[in-house]
């Protein structure tokens, strides 16, 4: 073998055996910093009684998940957050796929409806929940005047603990739903024409389509879009931070709300960091029942 021909084969092993590793080396470093090492920090955080302001951090065992157990915010909050996600997951995947079937039909203006839908996933959280602030003003606020004009009283929405949830959770099918309706519409739209050419040349009903062409179709989609939209109800805290503080009453303080105000109000992480891994283990509990339960229905061929 030349030498030339030894510096080609060299180059080409470099090519083969080192440099993907080179290639993916950023992204697993970034993963590690962002994703592994804190998650493990955290779980070690849990066990004990980390104060940041103390210099040193007790080894307290299962103190902490102990005292969660017996802390009634801890329940009220786990409560407002499954409230919240069996309010937003249905309507939102509901809502999501009605409007997808709907611009995946030939109508006027498609391209102008997919962008109003599409824009509130663009809008940035905050700005979007001080703008419902506004919405739901008790003395200035237009759902008030709207239903003033109808001769209906108007409501204290976010600042009465009965009507705060839903306030809550109207915002967030309205943020969500987008987004939804995006991965719909691209699943409509890959499944092919035959299928619905075969079936009407038999006289299917429009009924029949959905029920036998385009439900067990979508499928695959649905699963996937019920586990993320379930995982990030339990995740959820951006919207209820800025829109209600958790209040009134604790009515809408979800468990991010409280990890966080556990966290960085009362200064206890090793609580919060226990609380983290409740609801890690509770979000965990409810993807494998859904797995277990749903996913074997679905076919991916």
């Amino acid at each position: 073998m030349s030498r030339r021909e030894a510096g080609k084969y060299r180059l080409y092993k470099f090519q083969r055996t080192i440099a993907p590793y080179g290639f993916i080396l950023p992204g697993t470093v970034f993963y590690l910093m962002v994703t592994i090492i804190p998650m493990f920090t955290g779980f070690w955080m849990s066990f004990r009684n980390w104060n940041i302001i103390r210099p040193t951090h007790p080894f307290v065992g299962l103190a902490n998940y102990d005292m969660i157990l017996h802390d009634p915010v801890f329940w009220q909050s786990l409560k407002n957050t499954l409230v919240y996600t069996v309010g937003v997951v249905p309507l939102q995947m509901g809502l999501a796929l009605l409007v997808a079937l709907l611009l995946n039909t030939e109508i006027r203006g498609k391209a102008f409806f997919r962008l109003l839908y599409y824009l509130p996933v663009v809008t940035p959280l905050s700005i979007a929940a001080v703008i419902w602030q506004w919405i739901y003003h008790p003395q200035v606020g237009l759902l008030n005047a709207a239903l003033r004009t109808f001769g209906v009283p108007g409501q204290n929405w976010l600042g009465d603990p009965k009507l705060a949830m839903l306030s809550v959770i109207i915002v967030a099918v309205w943020a969500g739903l987008g987004y939804r309706m995006v991965i719909f519409l691209a699943a409509l739209q890959g499944i092919p024409d035959t299928y619905y050419e075969a079936a009407m040349i038999d006289g299917a009903s429009r009924f029949a389509l959905f029920k036998y062409i385009t439900l067990p179709l979508l499928k695959p989609t649905t699963m996937y879009v019920l586990i993320t939209s379930m995982i990030g109800s339990f995740q959820v805290f951006g919207l209820v931070n800025v829109l209600t503080g958790g209040g009134p009453l604790d009515a809408t303080n979800v468990l991010v709300k409280y990890i966080h105000r556990r966290a960085f109000g009362d200064l206890q992480f090793g609580k919060a960091a226990a609380m983290s891994f409740i609801l890690f283990g509770i979000i965990l509990i409810f993807t494998v029942l859904q797995w277990k339960f749903l996913g074997r229905e679905v076919s991916y061929d």
